[in-house]
C-alpha cells in the first residue's frame, strides 16, 4: 500500500512498494539512436525549461476563456488520473539516477540504464490494486497491510457515506486510509476513488446468496475490475482517442506494443499518457454551490476541504452531473482542450497544501518536470515515433500553429520543430488534427495500444472471459441491474452517488 507518497515528494518507505515490474520502450531502437532523441547539452535543458514556461492556460473564474474548453466531459480527466495510479508508480519519483532538481545531474540516461534501474511499483494490469491493495488476509491467524481497508465481517471496503449523497474516504487525522495515497491528492480523484469503493461494496452486498464472505469478495472484486476495464476500453478510449484508431486496435489488437512480454511502455507513461495534464481546468464547479480553482482542490486533507472532525465538508462533495454526461446532457465542467497549454496554477507547486512546503530545490513547474523527465529517460522525439508508425510527421508550420510570437520563437530557436519532445508533440498533434477534442494519430496509438494491450494481455480480464455470464458485448452485467455497465456514468448511477 502506498501510504506515504505523492507525485512530488516520492515514496518515504520502500517497503510500501508491492511490485517491481518492468518499464521498457515500445520503440527501443529509436531510444538507442541519438538521431531520434533530443540533442544532449545545457542548451537543450534551457530550451526545455523555456518551453515549459510558455505553456500556460491563463483561464480564471472571472475570465473562463471557454474557447479553450473541449467537448470532453471533465470526468475523463480524472478517470485518466485514476487509471494512471492503477498501472504506474515511480515514473515521477526522483532518484539517484533520475534527479530533476540538481542541474548538474540532468542528462540523458542510456536506455539500458533506464530499464535496469527504473522499476514500476504497479503491475501492468488494470486490476484496481490502487483500490484493493494486496487484499484482505481472509484468516484471523494472518494479517495483511490492507486489512485496515476492509470490514472484517462483510469484507466491504470502508467508506464514509450517507443516503443523502454525502461521500468521503475514511480518514485518520485528515489523511485518507486508502491503498494509494495519490488518489487523495485532489478532491475530484478522491471522490472518484470513493465511487469505486461504493461500486465494489454494492456488488459485494448484492452478490448471489450461498457464497462465503471470501467467495463473495473474490467475485465482487472480479466484477468491479471487469466493469472498470470495460469502461476504460469502450468509453474512456473513445472519449479521448481517435475513434478510427480505437476501432483498429480493438479489432486487430496492438501492432507496435508487444503484449506477450508484460511491461509498462515509457513512451506511454512518460509522454503519451501525460496528455491528461492539458485537460485539467483552471477552475471547477464542484456542485450547485461550490466552485474551486485548481490549486484549491489539491490535497483535500490539507487544503481546508476537510473540517475539524477530519471529514470532508459536505459543501465539497462532488455532484457528478457537473462532470459527466447523463441522458446526453452536456455537463457544467468540460475538460480543457488537449493542446500545449496547462492550467497556470500547476506552474507553481511550491506548496502542496496548507502548511506543507515543497522539499528544497524541487522544480515546481509541472510542464518543466514533464519535459525534462522525457529528456532524461531518452524518450524518442515525436517525429521519430510518427515515422516508426509509418505516418507523415507534423510539419514545422503545424508545430507552431496557434502559438503566439514568443512561443513560436522558442520552438524555432530551440530546434524543437525538427526534433520535438514527444509529450509536447502529442499535445500539438491533438490541436492540429482534432482541434484538441481528441488525441491525434500518434497520441491515440500510444494510448489505445497500451491500455487495450494491458487488458488483452491479462488472462483474468473481461476480454479473456467471454464465457462468463456477466460479460456481454454490450457491457458487464452486475447484480440488481438489468442493463449492463457501459460507461462511467453507468458506474455513478449504479453506485448511487450524488448526481
Amino acid at each position: 500500500m502506498l501510504n506515504n507518497v505523492s507525485h512530488i515528494v516520492g515514496t518515504k518507505e520502500s517497503s510500501e512498494i508491492l511490485y517491481d515490474t518492468n518499464f521498457g520502450y515500445i520503440f527501443e531502437y529509436l531510444s538507442n539512436c541519438n538521431d531520434h532523441l533530443l540533442p544532449e547539452g545545457c542548451k537543450t535543458i534551457e530550451h526545455l525549461k523555456k518551453l515549459g514556461e510558455m505553456m500556460a492556460d491563463m483561464g480564471s473564474p472571472s475570465d473562463p476563456q471557454v474557447n479553450l474548453d473541449s467537448t470532453i466531459p471533465a470526468v475523463y480527466t480524472y478517470l485518466g488520473q485514476f487509471i494512471d495510479h492503477d498501472i504506474t508508480a515511480r515514473t515521477d519519483r526522483d532518484s539517484e539516477f533520475q534527479n530533476l532538481d540538481e542541474p548538474e545531474k540532468i542528462k540523458p540516461l542510456h536506455p539500458r540504464e533506464v530499464v535496469a534501474n527504473l522499476k514500476n511499483g504497479r503491475r501492468p494490469q488494470l486490476d484496481l490494486d490502487s483500490l484493493f491493495g494486496e487484499g484482505p488476509s481472509f484468516n484471523s491467524k494472518y494479517s495483511a497491510q490492507a486489512d485496515k481497508l476492509f470490514n472484517n465481517t462483510s469484507l466491504n471496503l470502508f467508506i464514509e457515506d450517507s443516503p443523502s449523497g454525502y461521500l468521503d474516504l475514511r480518514r485518520n487525522n485528515k489523511k485518507a486510509l486508502i491503498a494509494d495515497a495519490r488518489n487523495d491528492e485532489n478532491l475530484i480523484v478522491s471522490q472518484l476513488h470513493g465511487v469505486f469503493i461504493k461500486l465494489f461494496n454494492k456488488i459485494n452486498t448484492a452478490i448471489e446468496p450461498g457464497l462465503s464472505n471470501h467467495e463473495a469478495y473474490c467475485r465482487a472484486r472480479q466484477l468491479t475490475r471487469w466493469a472498470y476495464q470495460y469502461v476504460v476500453v469502450n468509453d474512456y478510449l473513445l472519449q479521448v482517442c481517435d475513434s478510427a484508431v480505437v476501432s483498429d486496435v480493438t479489432s486487430n489488437g496492438p501492432f507496435f506494443f508487444n503484449t506477450h512480454i508484460p511491461f509498462m511502455p515509457l513512451e506511454f507513461s512518460v509522454a503519451g499518457f501525460r496528455f491528461g495534464h492539458s485537460m485539467i481546468r483552471p477552475f471547477y464547479q464542484i456542485n450547485d454551490t461550490t466552485s474551486k480553482k485548481i490549486m484549491e482542490i489539491l490535497g483535500p486533507g490539507m487544503n481546508g476541504l476537510v473540517d475539524g472532525t477530519g471529514k470532508l465538508k459536505p459543501e465539497n462533495v462532488v455532484k457528478w452531473s457537473n462532470f459527466s454526461s447523463f441522458n446526453n446532457a452536456t455537463p457544467t465542467n468540460l475538460a480543457r482542450k488537449i493542446d500545449p497549454f496547462i492550467a497556470k496554477g500547476l506552474f507553481d507547486l511550491s506548496v502542496l497544501g496548507e502548511g506543507v512546503p515543497m522539499p528544497p530545490n524541487v522544480l515546481a513547474s509541472l510542464t518543466q518536470r514533464n519535459l525534462l523527465r522525457g529528456y532524461m529517460l531518452s524518450i524518442p522525439v515525436g517525429q521519430a515515433v510518427a515515422e516508426a508508425m509509418r505516418i507523415t510527421p507534423l510539419t514545422h508550420q503545424e508545430l507552431v500553429e496557434g502559438l503566439n510570437e514568443e512561443q513560436e520563437c522558442v520552438l524555432y530557436d530551440s530546434g524543437f520543430t525538427a526534433r520535438t519532445p514527444l509529450w509536447y508533440y502529442v499535445l500539438q498533434e491533438s490541436k492540429v488534427q482534432q482541434d484538441g477534442n481528441r488525441l491525434g494519430y500518434v497520441g491515440s496509438k500510444l494510448v489505445a495500444e497500451t491500455l487495450y494491450g494491458l487488458v488483452k494481455g491479462d488472462f483474468n480480464s473481461y476480454l479473456n472471459n467471454h464465457d462468463d455470464n456477466a460479460v456481454t458485448p454490450e457491457g458487464i452485467l452486475l447484480p440488481d441491474r438489468p442493463d449492463p455497465i457501459k460507461t462511467i456514468s453507468d458506474i455513478f448511477s449504479y453506485a448511487e452517488v450524488a448526481i
